[in-house]
């Protein structure tokens, strides 16, 4: 604020001389009071500026300045990130597999959900892959809805669901997963191990997301994860939303007649 900087008083002097003509003489305070009563007859009783000001920050406080961007970027190489799944804690057979999987002393993500282990045997006819069990899934994976769905998929393509070798990419539902993360973490090694292990003739895979986790490429359509490791497989979308939409009901129903013609 400028207003209340100065408040003197006027302090005029007169002096005569020798022609007896006086004159003021005002003080260089008396002129800047003077301005300042001017500019706040214009107005303008306010400075402003531009420049943004942190109300927060310490003035006494010394500020270090930010690394350059090379620097940053070398110690990100310089520190790579570890998964905490790695290919030696995988189980080598099937049914020891299925165990870990289940099990909450492994650092597969899932936090304090239900775990629940993947059901079937090796060599099956088909092959459920689903991003995660079902919300209420407690001992048996994909017990509702869901699994219901995929039932009557199998068996419109002549598959006996008791035959189906079923699992999921999580072991545990899990609200919003950072597929990106999880890969990054040694999840989609994992899930590419119980593929292996299991076997199957056939997969079909329930989730857009799931091609990427299976190191498919992230900007390609899914429908062009055509097979892994061997196996045929086939890319839809998550059963929820096939649940919720009958149109792609209807889409995957005419690409499985041509996947098992």
């Amino acid at each position: 604020m400028i207003g209340g900087l100065i408040d003197a008083p006027l302090e005029v002097k007169t002096t005569f001389g020798p022609n007896m003509q006086n004159h003021a003489e005002n003080s260089l305070a008396n002129d800047y009071a003077a301005a300042l009563d001017w500019w706040r007859g214009a107005g303008v009783d306010c400075d402003f500026n531009d420049e943004p000001q942190s109300w927060l920050e310490d003035p006494e406080e010394v500020r270090k300045p930010a690394p350059p961007p090379s620097e940053v970027g070398k110690k990100a190489e310089e520190t790579p990130h570890t998964p905490s799944i790695t290919k030696d804690m995988l189980p080598a057979d099937l049914a020891a597999f299925q165990s870990w999987w289940a099990d909450k002393d492994t650092p597969l993500p899932g936090g304090s959900q239900t775990r629940v282990a993947p059901r079937g045997g090796v060599d099956a006819s088909l092959m459920i892959l689903a991003p995660m069990p079902e919300i209420d899934d407690r001992e048996t994976l994909l017990s509702a809805a869901q699994g219901k769905l995929i039932s009557n998929i199998a068996k419109a393509i002549g598959v006996d669901p008791a035959s189906v070798y079923w699992a999921s990419a999580l072991p545990a539902n899990m609200p919003l997963p950072d597929w990106a993360a999880l890969k990054a973490d040694g999840l989609g090694e994992a899930v590419k191990h119980h593929i292996a292990l299991a076997k199957p003739q056939r997969l079909l895979i329930f989730g857009s997301k799931l091609p990427a986790l299976l190191g498919h490429d992230a900007d390609a359509p899914p429908e062009k994860f055509s097979e892994l490791g061997g196996f045929p497989a086939l890319t839809t979308f998550a059963p929820e939303r096939l649940l919720d939409h009958p149109r792609q009901r209807a889409r995957l129903w005419h690409r499985l007649l041509q996947w098992t013609a």
